[in-house]
């Protein structure tokens, strides 16, 4: 590879999977791509309207090239879009020695992994994220699904790419609210295992020049590797880490009906959950004091639990664990790298709730 990029290798799924990082690291599926007779590329409306230009034209390969683009929505990951895309294989005779190729969002890479996993077998699978968010999790997370009705992920599979491809072209150009996605993401991963993450991320003033930092790939690559490096991991409680922030965050975004941003519902999630393990004795501030910190040097806003509502947080809560019978368990990072985990009965969880909206989120009546 030229320019400025990296070559890894990630552990995903047990398997040893090559992740390009870096300018220009598209052209990588025209090198691949040459291997087989029969190539299928997935891509979403949005991204072929944002970057025709710049994906590569894989007409003169020496194998067939099919493609399959899907209009972009909200909910482009159902089963009408996966028996549209089936259909297309199967009428294309596409055979279990080919290759699927997708780029865009979370969506279409979910989506093509889970037809790539269960189409005659399984096929070779490369995902092109062109959002950040995408780029830091998702395509990288080795578990790709559809959703079923208004459940989420209702189908999933695990399912190793052959390889993963990071243009750093894409993430440059993406729009704010979307690179502060994969900002919350990266970091979720330097709280919680490499502490390096934070020192790269202080090292620039804000999202305009993180954006446009020769050090934008250095920090994507740590970001996949740490991520990896905990989903892997030998030690159960460093792989579940991976769930600091989101037993509230998800729960956030339900409540929200998706309307929150997934780095609002994601800081506020962290922040609470810290708070919580404060509470417990497990952690000390200087966890939130990170995170308060790189949220104002990036213009990173948290959802409101109090607009949001403590009584719909806890119900949604109990609808997805119970925890009107049961205890809750957390992970959160005492420091960086050492996760700790502790349980919370129901009514631990309603005062900190309330403790910390009255704390950090109490707006005093306006003086007439």
């Amino acid at each position: 590879m030229t320019g400025n990029s990296e070559r890894i290798s990630l552990n995903i799924n047990g398997k040893d999977v090559p992740v390009s990082v870096g300018d220009r690291t598209i052209d990588r599926i025209v090198e691949i791509s040459e291997r087989y007779d029969r190539v299928v590329l997935i891509t979403g409306s949005d991204t072929v309207e944002n970057f025709s230009e710049y994906i590569p034209d894989l007409g003169g390969m020496r194998g067939e090239l099919t493609k399959i683009m899907l209009n972009y929505d909200d909910n482009l990951k159902n089963i009408r879009n996966y028996q549209k895309i089936i259909r297309v294989m199967i009428e294309r005779n596409i055979s279990s020695d080919s290759l699927i190729v997708a780029i865009g969002g979370s969506s279409v890479c979910d989506i093509s992994g889970f037809v790539a996993c269960t189409f005659r077998g399984g096929v070779d699978y490369v995902p092109v994220p062109a959002v950040p968010l995408a780029q830091v999790s998702n395509a990288i997370s080795g578990i790709n699904g559809i959703n079923f009705s208004s459940f989420e992920d209702a189908m999933s599979t695990r399912y190793s790419p052959k390889e993963v491809v990071i243009d750093t072209h894409f993430t440059r150009l993406s729009d704010n609210e979307e690179f502060k996605d994969g900002v919350s993401e990266i970091i979720r991963y330097g709280l919680l295992g490499d502490n390096s993450l934070i020192s790269l991320l202080s090292n620039t003033e804000d999202l305009k020049t993180l954006k446009e930092s020769d050090g934008l790939v250095k920090l994507i690559s740590k970001s996949i590797q740490t991520r990896s490096d905990l989903a892997g991991s030998g030690d159960e409680l460093h792989r579940k880490a991976l769930c600091f922030g989101r037993i509230i965050g998800d729960t956030v975004l339900h409540v929200s009906r998706n309307r929150a941003k997934y780095y609002e519902a994601i800081l506020a999630g962290m922040m609470l959950e810290s708070f919580l393990g404060e509470r417990s004795g497990i952690s000390g501030k200087e966890t939130r004091e990170k995170m308060k910190s790189m949220m104002d040097r990036y213009s990173l806003k948290k959802s409101s639990i109090k607009d949001i509502g403590t009584d719909n947080i806890l119900k949604s809560l109990a609808e997805r664990f119970q925890i009107d019978l049961r205890k809750l368990s957390f992970v959160v990072p005492e420091e960086a790298g050492k996760p700790e985990a502790f349980e919370m009965e129901r009514d631990r969880i309603v005062s900190g709730l309330r403790a910390f909206t009255e704390q950090y989120e109490y707006s005093p009546p306006s003086i007439p």
